[in-house]
């Protein structure tokens, strides 16, 4: 499920280029039930060695300018939440809308709205990122760790996004995936673009643009809904369907 949360203030909201994490935070706060915060947080839906939290979100949007490094908002504000996790949804909705007042980092604001999110899917898409893409191996380079990037030119980067689809799927039904598998290519790789975030003082590379993205109906339902690729639940991996495509 995904929504659009707007909040609304009286003077400047002022965040940090990379504000994931004031969201990420804000998020977390607003689970009203704490037995289930912390098992979202502490466990969430595991993997192997893996935890998924099965959400994603994007950036704020709204009228804006910049000034020394950081952004500065004028009323009102949005941003979209989405989960795989119905209850998550129904449980962060709920809490914002009671509270009188929230915090954006040290910015007071109010709410000014939720709405649902509706856009449908299909087993072939052309598919534009909100937030960008990511997927990466942790190498051993002189033995020391080493965090490998991948391009989505790439032949291993499309594998290594169906693969992460399929633990996400397992980790939800405790079944193996379904064989008919997810594919992601760019639609054109020039227009691709390299973005970096900074996530709790972590470097994280990514990439936006348009993709085409197919696959089983349930592996696309939950990419869309939880985020495509890694580190979704640090901003990463929210998408828009652009149009549907013949396959």
């Amino acid at each position: 499920m995904r929504i659009r949360i707007k909040f609304q203030f009286k003077e400047k909201l002022n965040v940090p280029l990379h504000h994931q994490e004031l969201l990420h935070g804000m998020i977390y706060h607003c689970i009203g039930d704490d037995e289930f915060r912390d098992r979202l947080h502490n466990i969430g839906f595991p993997y192997e060695k893996r935890q998924f939290r099965m959400f994603c979100f994007s950036k704020l949007t709204g009228a804006h300018q910049f000034e020394n490094g950081r952004i500065v908002f004028t009323s009102p504000v949005s941003f979209i939440f989405s989960s795989f996790h119905d209850r998550l949804v129904s449980e962060l909705a709920t809490t914002l809308l009671a509270k009188k007042e929230l915090y954006i980092g040290q910015n007071r604001v109010t709410m000014a709205g939720i709405e649902v999110v509706d856009e449908k899917i299909s087993s072939a898409m052309h598919i534009r990122m909100i937030t960008p893409v990511t997927m990466y191996s942790t190498l051993i380079e002189n033995n020391r760790k080493k965090t490998y990037y991948y391009s989505p030119t790439e032949e291993k980067f499309s594998e290594l996004i169906a693969n992460n689809a399929c633990k996400k799927y397992e980790a939800i039904y405790g079944n193996p995936a379904p064989e008919t598998n997810l594919e992601l290519t760019p639609l054109d790789s020039r227009s691709l673009r390299p973005k970096t975030v900074l996530f709790k003082g972590t470097i994280i590379k990514g990439w936006m643009g348009d993709f085409r993205l197919t696959g089983h109906p349930e592996l696309l339902r939950i990419v869309h809904q939880a985020g495509i690729g890694a580190k979704c639940s640090n901003g990463m991996g929210l998408f828009s369907v652009v149009r549907h495509l013949s396959e």
